[in-house]
């Protein structure tokens, strides 16, 4: 168990339909106390039941505010998911989310929701959001999609939204664009998710600095020690691991109560 804090921003609840991959809370809650991490941002699991529609959406977005409330110490703050194909009837869902259920955001995961960000009603939904602080965690893709570079024309466009870019690692460009996203909007951020290797996190924190990297595993797609052991044994200063386990999460958490 790692002595450090450790907040992880991208972990999910529910299970993808397409590769029978999920957990619940209390399997969740297990695996951070094995993996030392003190707390979670949580959000619904991409490519969940979809039989009955916008009431399946209705549902995943009640598990997470349900583990918020109770678990408060560990959730600090939960994300909801709303289907872009659901169209208009989607948006009395998002403000829902925000308003009666207590999230603090959305989770979109564009290869398993079958859209691109460019589309009008992407923009229906963050609209929805309102004018107040949210944040988007956004699955980024090699692909058109949701690469850095769509996610950031996006972003422009909603400065009062924070965009976590989940995992741009998987590829030469996909990173170069993270840079250069990141670079040039004040509202995006990347995680460390779905990758072991130190030279990642050398990466990044010499691009874009520490203070943009935030800790998170995609658990349970991935194993949450493996990305810590990726933060911890990188040839960074230990002010960069603390920030990046914890410090920048806890700034982002308070911005958005």
């Amino acid at each position: 168990m790692s002595p450090r804090n450790i907040i992880d921003a991208h972990s999910h609840i529910g299970r993808t339909m397409t590769n029978g991959v999920g957990q619940d809370v209390d399997t969740w809650l297990a695996a951070m106390d094995a993996a030392g991490i003190a707390q979670s941002i949580i959000s619904v699991a991409a490519g969940g039941l979809q039989a009955e529609g916008l009431a399946d959406t209705r549902r995943a977005n009640d598990v997470i505010a349900k583990a918020v409330r109770e678990h408060p110490e560990r959730f600090p703050i939960g994300l909801a998911s709303i289907e872009v194909r659901h169209g208009e009837a989607g948006l009395a869902e998002v403000r829902r989310a925000m308003t009666e259920i207590g999230l603090s955001g959305l989770v979109f995961h564009t290869t398993f929701e079958g859209f691109g960000v460019d589309s009008p009603l992407f923009d229906s939904i963050l609209t929805a959001l309102g004018l107040g602080p949210a944040l988007i965690l956004m699955h980024s893709t090699p692909d058109g999609r949701a690469n850095p570079t769509a996610i950031a024309t996006v972003a422009k466009r909603f400065p009062q939204i924070h965009f976590l870019l989940g995992h741009p690692v998987f590829t030469e460009e996909q990173r170069r664009q993270c840079v250069k996203a990141i670079q040039e909007n004040a509202n995006l951020s990347l995680d460390l998710a779905y990758q072991a290797d130190p030279a990642t996190t050398e990466f990044f924190v010499r691009e874009v600095g520490a203070d943009r990297v935030l800790y998170g595993s995609d658990a349970p797609y991935f194993e949450p020690a493996r990305v810590i052991t990726s933060i911890e044994t990188a040839k960074i200063t230990d002010a960069d691991k603390e920030q990046i386990f914890s410090g920048n999460a806890e700034r982002l958490i308070k911005s958005l109560r």
